[in-house]
């Protein structure tokens, strides 16, 4: 019987009880027999703790270890791989980039002959996995079991905003991957306000919890994970304590500076409280939602943290569940957390816009402040419009933008992609209703992936 390829983890505090603590949070994979993948797991246990990494390779110092997350993306990924291999009874360690990888791994995703459904899957999806797969080749390589893996590499040219350049701009290279399937650029539309106002009405009627939980990843473009993992003392708790960026501003248009740190995109630093210790942010929320928050700590969560001390056995359990319960947002139900799941799930349990997501309210978010932004310069837009315009206007519209989504936008979000970037400006571009050229002035378009020079 063959049982496939599959990602596993192992039962918590078995591993550690047997002296391999380091490697107990790591996936690990088992092949067809089913049995430990030896070869697949070593290369997931280098690259989990930070022994070998593409951009050091031949370097002395260690790299920071990827995140739970995207090591559990490198295990399925590299199992889809291995996988393929075995069905088409490829030894991978003999693989060559553009016979195997390319003409007929990739092809065969392009073209649905390897996927589930037997529909071409997205570039994408077809370009990581081909990405962790030159990955695990190019370190059996560097491991010397298998002979060098060559992967054919070409120059990419953009352009970025710079303020220190004189032209406002800045011409950089990358080194990129020959062979990846071209990506669809990303054209974002999002639901008219009125929409999501009666969505987000109709949260509030089923949860006011889940509602202020959604309402502050709108009005903080926070990601999901990051809403989950908020503390009760992110918000200080004494409203003296509250670092406003903007006092002397009416409170309706005060900002308090928040720091973030729990479930952060980026390198894991540890683990807390079952949250990844991430890098740290500061963001700004606005003083009203930050009143709101303080009043749901004051007077709702504490009816929620009853709910999750009724479930202990005895007294000693009870204060356990009150010290361990550091999470702002707690289920008025049943008085658990919330996680990043169960924040996905909500937010379509009550009739939503189309292609409503958390994810989309972060770029939602993105897109008013470089709406709000650009109206300051609406002599200039109107003129744009209306008249037959040298290109120095579109110029100053596309600088206003550009540093708007650096200084303003970049900061909250904390990851703003090259990609993104273009796609906040075609927004704007169809916003406005005139074609900017952003295609042109920024020399190519590209990926995270080829902006962080990787394999």
């Amino acid at each position: 019987m063959n049982y496939g390829f599959r990602v596993v983890y192992s039962t918590p505090g078995v591993l550690e009880s047997k002296g391999f603590g380091r490697v107990a949070h790591l996936p690990f994979i088992m092949d067809d027999r089913p049995g430990y993948h030896r070869l697949a797991n070593q290369f997931l246990i280098d690259r989990g703790l930070g022994i070998w990494e593409p951009k050091q390779r031949g370097k002395e110092e260690s790299a920071l270890p990827p995140s739970s997350v995207t090591m559990k993306d490198y295990a399925h990924w590299l199992a889809n791989f291995l996988e393929w291999c075995h069905v088409r009874a490829k030894d991978p360690l003999k693989a060559n980039y553009k016979i195997d990888l390319i003409q007929h791994y990739q092809v065969e995703m392009q073209t649905g002959i390897w996927s589930r459904d037997n529909v071409g899957l997205k570039p994408r999806t077809i370009n990581v996995r081909v990405s962790i797969a030159a990955e695990f080749l190019t370190w059996a390589a560097d491991k010397g079991l298998r002979e060098p893996f060559h992967i054919p590499k070409i120059i990419k040219t953009y352009s970025s905003y710079s303020p220190s350049s004189f032209s406002g701009r800045e011409t950089k290279s990358v080194e990129t991957r020959k062979g990846k399937v071209r990506e669809e650029k990303r054209r974002l539309g999002f639901p008219q306000e009125v929409e999501i106002f009666d969505w987000l009405q109709r949260l509030n009627l089923r949860c006011t919890t889940e509602a202020l939980i959604a309402e502050t990843i709108l009005e903080t473009a926070i990601r999901r994970a990051e809403a989950a993992a908020w503390r009760v003392d992110t918000l200080p708790i004494d409203p003296r304590e509250w670092r406003i960026v903007n006092p002397e501003k009416p409170i309706e248009h005060q900002a308090v500076l928040i720091d973030l740190r729990f479930n952060t995109k980026g390198p894991e630093y540890g683990r807390d409280h079952g949250d990844k210790i991430g890098p740290h942010g500061i963001i700004r929320i606005p003083m009203p939602l930050a009143q709101k928050l303080h009043v749901y700590r004051e007077r709702v969560r504490p009816k929620a943290l009853v709910l999750a001390t009724r479930k202990a056995k005895s007294r000693s359990e009870a204060e356990r569940i009150r010290h361990d319960a550091v999470h702002l947002f707690l289920n008025p139900r049943n008085g658990n957390r919330y996680t990043g799941d169960n924040i996905y799930d909500f937010w379509r349990s009550v009739d939503r816009p189309r292609g409503w997501s958390p994810h989309l309210a972060r770029d939602f978010w993105a897109c008013s402040v470089l709406w709000k932004h650009i109206q300051q310069y609406w002599s200039i837009v109107d003129r744009a419009l209306n008249m037959k315009v040298d290109e120095s206007v579109f110029k100053i519209l596309q600088l206003q933008a550009e540093t708007c989504i650096q200084l303003t936008i970049q900061p909250q979000l904390r990851h703003v992609s090259q990609e993104t970037t273009i796609a906040y400006l075609q927004w704007l571009s169809d916003r406005l209703g005139i074609n900017m050229n952003f295609h042109q002035n920024w020399v190519e378009q590209l990926s995270q992936d080829d902006l962080e020079d990787g394999i």
